[in-house]
């Protein structure tokens, strides 16, 4: 769950810093309360320890937490797995109990049960093991977030949410983050983009198409063998790479991150042996690869930076390409299949036909 807050608007890895609790960040305090709320909502029948979770909260954003987080998660998998909904039976099996006792004895007085029993951990030591795993695996999200967060508000405003004494409501939290990652945020990411195509522009080599795709051409290939169409089909190497060179997508396994290669060692060993090019046609991509694919012929290479409106623009895509993000794209079209059954060597050019 929070996870899937922290990551969901794409882009880099965020600028955490710890942040001085001398002057108020309003989105870190914002973010701080909707994790609270959050867990409340979904965990709030489990009486968690928040100072521990804080404490792995910090630990777990500043790399200093006693576990791997490897370790956390399976503590909380596990404890989620086969521990909790049988203890949440037990608790309502044994105020079940108590009430019935209490009527059988004549007192109809109704019993408002608080809403987390301790009886949901059976011990203070899996009551402080499973709150600070849940707060390293909060604070080790953190690190994934697009945007910078001072940790220190972010912890205030959880804390505080948790603790029922937050300076802003769930609802003016909620209303000052809809409004951050619809308006605010994608401007930001607009305005870095262009600022980083100019400097790439100024660079040599560099030209740019008059929709405002740049590209580089590293090899021109066989010209005879080029996609003019957009029912083409291209074979190619690519490796693609936000404005702050994090590869988000690639052919080449030697360029994913190491953490991916891992990954995909464990589980496809196989793909590691050889890189596997890929296939599209290009009325099937965004703009700016229909246009760059065009550019080069059979083992060309280019270097593509593809503006926002070239690319996925307002809404990105993933969790790695935030909205508004300009991208980088290094490609080697391995070779060129057209679709389209008119098309042949014979068959009139472009301008003919337009006449």
């Amino acid at each position: 769950m929070v996870a899937a807050l922290l990551c969901s608007c794409g882009g880099s890895e965020t600028k955490l810093v710890k942040g001085s609790l001398s002057k108020m960040d309003t989105l870190s305090y914002a973010t701080g309360i909707n994790m609270g709320a959050s867990i409340d909502y979904q965990m709030g029948d489990l009486p968690f320890d928040v100072k521990v979770i804080e404490q792995g909260m910090m630990d777990g954003a500043l790399e200093k937490a006693t576990q791997t987080h490897d370790e956390a998660v399976e503590q909380l998998r596990y404890y989620f797995m086969t521990k909790h909904a049988v203890r949440a039976q037990q608790v309502a099996a044994q105020r079940a109990e108590q009430d019935s006792i209490r009527l059988a004895q004549g007192d109809d007085t109704k019993v408002e049960w608080p809403r987390a029993d301790q009886a949901m951990f059976e011990s203070e030591e899996e009551r402080e093991a499973l709150s600070y795993a849940l707060g390293q695996d909060i604070g080790t999200n953190m690190r994934q977030a697009p945007y910078t967060l001072q940790l220190v508000w972010v912890c205030k405003g959880f804390v505080d949410s948790m603790n029922g004494n937050a300076e802003l409501s769930e609802e003016e939290a909620n209303r000052f983050l809809q409004n951050y990652f619809m308006f605010t945020y994608p401007q930001q990411r607009k305005e870095a983009g262009e600022k980083w195509l100019s400097k790439v522009e100024k660079k040599s080599g560099v030209k740019k198409t008059e929709s405002g795709l740049l590209y580089k051409v590293i090899k021109k290939g066989d010209e005879s063998v080029m996609a003019v169409e957009d029912t083409d089909i291209v074979k190619v190497h690519y490796t693609g790479r936000t404005i702050d060179g994090k590869v988000f997508d690639t052919s080449i396994f030697a360029n994913r991150s190491k953490e991916q290669q891992e990954m995909i060692l464990a589980q496809y060993p196989e793909m590691a042996e050889k890189d596997e090019p890929i296939e599209f046609a290009l009325n099937q991509v965004i703009p700016g690869w229909t246009e760059g694919m065009k550019l080069i012929g059979k083992g060309g290479k280019i270097m593509l930076w593809i503006p926002t409106e070239l690319a996925y623009g307002q809404r990105g895509a993933g969790s790695d390409i935030g909205p508004n993000d300009a991208l980088e794209f290094e490609v080697e079209l391995i070779d060129v299949v057209s679709l389209n059954p008119l098309r042949s060597e014979e068959a009139p050019a472009a301008e003919a036909i337009e006449e």
